[in-house]
This record gives C-alpha cells, structure tokens and sequence, in this order.
C-alpha cells in the first residue's frame, strides 16, 4: 500500500497540473510622480492605503510606471533619496521613465544596482563601448500569488533620446547614440521587441502587465499606449505613464480584437490606482484623489529628506 501511494504522489507531482485562481490579485499602482514625496497624498499616503490593502487581501502588488526620479529633489540627492522612500514603502517593480536618465548614467547603475525592487525596460539595447552602465535593468519580473504568476513588463518611451531633450545628452557620446529604444518604423520596432518579450511569458505567467512610460497622448506617432497595444497581443493590462493623463480605466481592443485594460493616474500624486484581477479573468480599476490611511514613518521620513535636499 506505502509503494501505491508514494506511486501517486510521485505523479501528481510530475503531472504539472495548474491550480485555478481563487483569490483576487491587487495591483496599486502609481506613475509620474516626480519628486512628489509628501502633500495630500504622497508615498506616507501611498504605504498606508497598500498597507490597508494588505488588510483586506493578501495578494497586493506595488508598481510604478516610470518618472519617479524627476524634479529637483530627485537631482539633488542622484536619486538616493527618493530611492529610500520608494523602499521603505515597498514597492515591488518599477518601468524606467525618460526621466530617470535625468541623474545621469552613474547615479542610475548605482540605484539600480542596490534596490530592493526591480527596475524594468524591454527595449533599452546598449550600443557603446565597453560594459553597459545600465547592465542592472531586466526586461520583466514574474511575482507569484498564490498559485497565480503575473508577469510584469517595461517599456520605456523611444522618446527619451530626442533630440532638445534634456537626455539627450546622457544618453549620446560624441553625437551618436549609446542606447537604442527600438523607437523606428514609426513604432514598429517597439511593437515587435514587446511582442517578442510578451511570447516569451505567456507560456510562464497567467496575466502580463505591462508597466508602459509611452503615454497616451502628445506624444510622437507610434509610441503611443493605445498604438502599443493596437499592434499587440497577449498583454492584459497596460499601466501607463508620460503624458500625465488620468484614465481609471478603459477597454482598449489589441491587434486580435481582445479588449486589453489601460489606466493612468496622472502626475504628481493626483491620483493613485487600484486594479483588481478576479478569479474569472475580469478585472475591476479606480483611481482615488485622497485616502483615510498615513504612515508616519514614511511621513517623518519625507520630512527629513525635504529638509536636507530642499524642493
């Protein structure tokens, strides 16, 4: 009877059966926000209302599309203060945004190089000599909940090394460039390197988010969100990032048809968002203006890096 039942035990576990979702997945999400520590919302904000979360359900996940690293404050400190907030609140991903190239090349490796979270791009291609500053960058993240994988993609904006841009010249040597955001053919080759990153996951993860600093609006022809995801498919979700724009959430067909879902909050801590992934594959998104819950410790500590690095 032991031989029987260790038998079984041995096939299920080789069976490599897929457990059902049963619970719902969160996903609080931010974007944009620019050296906006503290105000009305800000990270003391941020903590309390994902902790809050994490009362209400254990499988919260905390994300940012890009743009966290501009403004003064950011310049300031190269980073290393924003970096310690972002930490403290517990952040689980976050995309590259033009902006972060904003501190320069070195301060970018280093915070990369000692964060406790990822920071995603799919389609930064080193083109210099030598080893590449940004080598600590990785395309995707997969985080487990439950028995539920969700694949977390970035997508940084081609229109990062424009030219007139302030990073333009981080991101040049001697007039030419050292990275490639595969931003030809009008976008076509974005699509096709997310494409390529997508397929590779479909078959690891149960839902691909994509974390994309490409913006909605105002920005150059084909780099839009809504272009990404019309010459796409296999995305779920779309955070995105750029241009500012607050969009709770919408349905937006992909290149197949299927509706994909594509939400934004804004800048500057106007907004924070919360998705939520059912077990039946729907999905449920707002975006709230205020919250009920602050951490202090977050609180003091905004407090602290206001005083020594000024606005």
């Amino acid at each position: 009877m032991k031989k029987i039942l260790l038998l079984v035990l041995l096939l299920l576990s080789l069976c490599g059966c897929r457990h059902e979702q049963t619970e719902d997945i969160w996903i609080v999400y931010t974007n944009d926000v620019a050296s906006t520590i503290d105000g009305d919302i800000g990270y003391a904000g941020l903590k309390g209302f994902r902790d809050h979360c994490l009362t209400e359900n254990p499988y919260v996940a905390l994300v940012d599309a890009g743009d966290f690293f501009d403004g003064d404050l950011a310049l300031n400190c190269s980073g290393g203060c924003i970096m310690k907030l972002m930490e403290a609140v517990g952040y689980d991903a976050v995309a590259i945004g033009n902006q972060e190239f904003a501190i320069g090349l070195d301060a970018l490796s280093r915070n990369m190089q000692y964060s406790d979270f990822p920071f995603l791009s799919c389609n930064i291609k080193y083109l210099g000599e030598g080893e590449d500053p940004l080598s600590y960058r990785q395309p995707y993240v997969i985080k487990q909940y439950g028995y539920t994988k969700v694949a977390f993609i970035g997508v940084t904006t081609p229109e990062t090394i424009t030219p007139g841009k302030r990073t333009y010249s981080i991101l040049t040597k001697d007039g030419e460039p050292i990275y490639d955001f595969y931003g030809a053919n009008e976008g076509q080759d974005l699509y096709e390197q997310v494409q390529k990153t997508v397929d590779s996951l479909r078959k690891k993860a149960d839902y691909v988010v994509v974390l994309a600093h490409l913006g909605m609006n105002s920005v150059a022809k084909g780099y839009s969100s809504y272009e990404l995801i019309a010459n796409t498919t296999g995305i779920d979700v779309v955070i995105d990032a750029h241009s500012h724009t607050e969009n709770a959430g919408e349905a937006v067909a992909n290149k197949d048809g299927t509706n994909v879902i594509l939400t934004s909050t804004g800048q500057k801590f106007a907004y924070i968002g919360l998705m939520k992934i059912h077990p039946d594959h729907t999905y449920t998104t707002a975006i709230y203006s205020s919250t009920n819950y602050y951490d202090d410790g977050i609180r003091e500590m905004a407090k602290q890096i206001r005083e020594e690095y000024g606005n």
